[in-house]
């Protein structure tokens, strides 16, 4: 004998226990009076039970009828329940990238995304090693690097690296392409000791670019040259927002490094729709920064 008994049999039986009428649960299921009584019949005989008491044309559940009615309430909605929730569950994408691009870029852009795409959550993490996008315990990873040659790594380009001094917008002490930078408060990041050395060596500025204060991480550099505690070096990526709001400047703008910021997936995974649509917005987002 068959562990279960006919679903479909459990599923009539369900609806005419609830309406304690073959009829109402025929009409609520679309189906015959008659499949009611034959799926009803088959499940009794199964069972070796009645499950239903007969009499001037009423049904009446026994005991053992009541016992199953029960059981299969909770089992269905357990089903139902549980089918809605797959149903309706988010696709999750886990992005991966500096702790300053996070910070400044991505998290001010991240309420944009979820307007467009509801059904796909960004989860965050902030290392940059590709390996774990070849382990997939990260999906997306965005780097800045000079090149992105791995032949199991698919790399999107987002943007060429422009880096340059910004200061407060009341910035009181003058900057031009002849200043001598050791006269200037610099401020520096730990993760990019060598940012204002990288920077004038590409724009032939003159200076002591070791000297200044030195602060954890680059996003914590940024909020002190917006306080007017002197020049931080920095991606233009990453204030071009408060630039055009005015609460920073870059006297000298941003020159070009030779580098640049990439979109970082396993190369089997680039056509996955979220991944998809996660790098064509990425690409969006950053056109309309230029």
């Amino acid at each position: 004998m068959a562990k279960l008994p006919s679903l479909r049999a459990l599923r009539y039986f369900q609806q005419a226990a609830l309406q304690t009428s073959f009829s109402l649960a025929a009409q609520s299921l679309n189906v015959t009076h008659s499949a009611i009584s034959h799926q009803i019949k088959q499940l009794e005989e199964w069972l070796g039970k009645p499950l239903f008491l007969r009499a001037n044309g009423r049904v009446q559940l026994t005991a053992d009828g009541e016992r199953l009615r029960e059981c299969c309430s909770r089992a269905f909605s357990d089903i139902e329940n549980t089918c809605e929730k797959i149903r309706q569950q988010s696709t999750s994408l886990v992005v991966s990238c500096a702790p300053s691009f996070l910070a400044q870029w991505l998290i001010p852009r991240i309420s944009n995304f979820s307007q467009l795409h509801p059904d796909i959550t960004l989860n965050f993490q902030t290392h940059m090693d590709v390996d774990k996008v070849r382990q997939d315990q990260t999906d997306v990873l965005i780097l800045s690097h000079p090149d992105s040659a791995c032949e199991d790594i698919s790399a999107t380009l987002i943007t060429v690296d422009y880096i340059g001094p910004v200061c407060s917008a009341d910035f009181a002490l003058p900057v031009s392409d002849d200043t001598d930078f050791t006269t200037l408060p610099l401020l520096h990041a730990h993760t990019k000791r060598h940012a204002w050395s990288e920077w004038a060596n590409k724009s032939g500025a003159q200076g002591d670019f070791w000297a200044g204060r030195y602060f954890d991480n680059l996003t914590l550099g940024i909020q002190a040259a917006r306080n007017g505690l002197g020049l931080m070096i920095t991606p233009q990526i990453l204030v071009q927002k408060e630039i055009d709001e005015g609460t920073l400047k870059a006297p000298l703008g941003f020159t070009a490094m030779d580098r640049a910021t990439w979109m970082m997936v396993k190369q089997g995974r680039q056509d996955e729709r979220e991944i998809a649509v996660f790098r064509h917005w990425l690409l969006e987002e950053a056109a309309n920064e230029e």
